[in-house]
């Protein structure tokens, strides 16, 4: 692994971490960079600024979460396949409350950052006995991203709640 790469690294678990501690609202790019033991300029070298650097957090999070449910998914149907990877996902959402409304609301309005981890998902809920079907695809992953928003608005969300309620939503599919 090269230095920039382990920079980059360093960064991000530096982040995480204080933002696990502290909550994002309550670090500063200034206490990353002291945590990394890098300059602040380092630090925005890396990251356009502190929500990029929580996208990446989050996002590395998530694709660990995707990687040990793939070691068990067994499901051949999109739908049922969709359900095994949500509840993992809710889960840390649920767990992650003040993140995971940052990164939903961040995702609305900058989608392009998120296109190819989307894509990537959407071809993994279809194996290669199913045809991929954007467009079946899509439908799912609305109605994924919708039950996060609902769920997360709740007082105390439930993952278990809310895979019943996406479940019910692709059970038309």
């Amino acid at each position: 692994m090269n230095k920039k790469t382990q920079t980059y690294n360093k960064i991000l678990t530096s982040a995480w971490l204080l933002f696990l501690e502290q909550g994002y609202a309550h670090t500063s790019t200034r206490e990353i960079a002291k945590a990394a033991n890098v300059a602040v300029g380092t630090v925005f070298s890396h990251f356009e600024n502190k929500i990029d650097l929580l996208k990446a957090g989050m996002q590395q999070q998530i694709d660990t979460i995707i990687h040990q449910a793939s070691l068990t998914d067994r499901q051949h149907a999109p739908r049922l396949k969709l359900r095994h990877y949500a509840l993992p996902l809710f889960e840390f959402y649920c767990n992650n409350i003040e993140f995971s409304k940052i990164l939903i609301s961040d995702m609305i309005w900058q989608a392009d950052f998120f296109e190819q981890q989307m894509s990537e998902f959407k071809k993994r809920l279809f194996d290669e006995q199913q045809e991929f079907d954007d467009i079946k695809a899509n439908v799912m992953l609305d109605c994924y991203f919708m039950t996060i928003i609902s769920g997360l608005n709740e007082p105390a969300p439930e993952p278990e709640k809310m895979l019943r309620q996406l479940t019910s939503k692709i059970s038309i599919l």
